[in-house]
């Protein structure tokens, strides 16, 4: 008990959400129900980031019947940094979780989040499907394969002590890759962040086609950035050059054969495509139709994630950006609600 009888907040949990009004009231009834939480000792702050839709009223409806929840609600869309690192101000457990709100944990998520942190700073499960096929999968129901996350902890689903807060945090200026930033500053710290074997998470998307081909656009810019800042060539590069070197090979031929020109980038594409959709889902023959229709969508969102890194790589050098630093989150801006 601290002075005056006030209950200690063991675990705070910091929920992101955006146009979620389909997925949110899943997720905090997930959170609500995790074996190992202490009753009276944990918090849930919902960070609604502009939303357009009636996420804060589903909010507000959960709030109503436990008072553990509480909702900040952003006037204007800041993008997830600067939500996350409002989340993360305003928290006041021992413990933080940062969860995104199209994921549901499953009921031992904490039990085993809490027993893996004995030996790390942070800690994650890996979401299924992954992030870059979730419209596919919404769209084809194929069976999704595990698929590790390329950053050791991921904000969708996280468990960190309190103190990698006091060294550093979520940059508030980052619309996405938030994640990725705050890992590559961990490392420079000296901190411990591990993935936690087994331990899956449900990844429920609920975007319509347009809002996932801009999303996979806003990851492309961002990948740029991560590129160029910190230096790491991953499998994402290697695909986005080999297209890059496709669509040149295809102008210069295209000045002799308009089809070769445009059939080179686009046998290209499409190989990436059956490779990606390979690697994430399982793709049985007897399911051929919907294999074929999750290989159009996904070179759809890959088209739109490579036209994003070029448009990532022109913004740069026009702005010429600084390296990203996490640095402490910002005071909220916004309409707290309990």
């Amino acid at each position: 008990m601290k002075p005056g009888n006030a209950m200690v907040i063991r675990i705070s949990f910091v929920v992101i959400a955006y146009n979620e009004a389909g997925n949110i009231g899943r997720t905090l009834d997930g959170i609500t129900a995790l074996v190992g939480l202490e009753p009276e000792r944990y918090e849930v702050i919902v960070v609604n980031d502009g939303s357009r839709d009636m996420t804060a009223d589903v909010i507000i409806g959960r709030a109503a019947s436990n008072p553990h929840i509480k909702l900040i609600d952003l006037p204007e869309n800041r993008g997830r940094g600067y939500a996350r690192a409002t989340g993360i101000t305003a928290a006041r457990g021992e413990f933080i979780a940062t969860i995104d709100a199209d994921i549901i944990l499953p009921a031992s998520w904490l039990v085993r989040a809490e027993t893996a942190l004995a030996k790390h700073d942070a800690v994650g499960g890996t979401a299924v499907p992954d992030g870059d096929v979730a419209y596919v999968y919404q769209a084809t129901r194929l069976m999704p394969r595990v698929v590790g996350h390329t950053t050791a902890v991921t904000g969708s689903n996280a468990l960190y002590r309190r103190k990698v807060f006091d060294l550093v945090t979520f940059d508030p200026s980052l619309r996405e890759g938030e994640d990725v930033a705050l890992n590559q500053a961990t490392v420079r710290q000296g901190l411990s962040f591990a993935t936690v074997p087994g331990l899956f998470v449900e990844h429920i998307e609920n975007k319509a086609l347009p809002d996932s081909l801009r999303w996979l656009f806003d990851t492309g810019k961002g990948a740029t950035r991560q590129l160029l800042v910190y230096r790491e060539v991953r499998v994402p590069d290697l695909a986005t050059g080999a297209f890059l070197a496709s669509l040149a090979v295809g102008v210069l031929t295209g000045l002799v054969s308009p089809f070769a020109g445009v059939a080179i980038p686009l046998a290209v594409l499409l190989a990436v495509s059956i490779q990606h959709v390979r690697s994430r889902f399982e793709t049985p023959l007897k399911r051929l139709p919907s294999v074929l229709l999750a290989i159009g969508l996904d070179a759809a969102h890959l088209l739109a994630y490579f036209t994003g890194r070029v448009a990532g790589l022109a913004w740069l050098l026009r702005n010429r950006r600084p390296s990203t630093v996490p640095v402490r989150g910002p005071e909220p801006e916004a309409v707290s609600r309990p």
